[in-house]
């Protein structure tokens, strides 16, 4: 695994309902988000390209997941059709240079591939491997029918949560009370998202040894 890197590559759909500066707004909160968590070690940090994209490298896969729900919980947590494509590509990057735009490799191109697919398509996280990953992505699949029915309020708290604060920190950043909190944890289907990140890198190792 240690020779993997997973390539992030996103664009924000719907782009085109909102005005330029919320869009902007909403990618370059996301992106800090991103870049301040502690858990991702990024080979490359997010970076917006094109306006409604972004592209990141990081050097653990076993966070890509981690990683993706969050932005897309950032975008949802702004308005109703707000969201991301998100393409992770896993694989060697043989040509890492300081910006993900000039560096090259197997997982650029399998993220880029995936990206180029995907682009038609509504709101989703696919993966892309070299070896065939059919029972992962069917697994994706069973993830976005959670994703897709988060509310506003709901993608709020996902992303508190994957930003690891607790029940007491997201009643008090949200100014809603605890029991508020609580309901949209289970509406939201928390329980599910939680035990998939944490199954998550077992299920990517049966792909990547070699």
């Amino acid at each position: 695994m240690k020779r993997f890197h997973a390539v992030i590559t996103a664009d924000m759909v719907n782009y085109t309902h909102f005005s330029r500066d919320e869009a902007s707004k909403w990618l370059e909160e996301m992106i800090l988000t991103l870049r301040a968590h502690h858990a991702f070690k990024w080979a490359l940090k997010p970076e917006i390209y094109r306006g409604d994209s972004f592209q990141a490298v990081l050097k653990n896969t076993d966070e890509a997941m981690r990683a993706s729900i969050l932005a897309r919980a950032c975008m949802r947590a702004h308005a109703p059709n707000a969201d991301l494509r998100i393409a992770i590509g896993i694989g060697k990057a043989e040509q890492l240079t300081d910006r993900t735009g000039t560096s090259d490799g197997e997982a650029f191109r399998l993220s880029g591939h995936l990206a180029d697919n995907i682009r038609k398509q509504k709101a989703k996280i696919g993966i892309a491997l070299s070896t065939p990953s059919e029972p992962l992505n069917a697994t994706l699949n069973l993830l976005e029918t959670l994703i897709e029915n988060w509310t506003t309020a709901q993608s709020e708290v996902i992303a508190a949560l994957l930003q690891e604060k607790t029940t007491t920190q997201i009643a008090e950043l949200l100014n809603i009370s605890q029991s508020a909190v609580s309901q949209r944890v289970i509406a939201a289907k928390w329980w599910a998202i939680e035990s998939f990140l944490a199954t998550f890198p077992k299920h990517l190792s049966l792909y990547t040894k070699r």
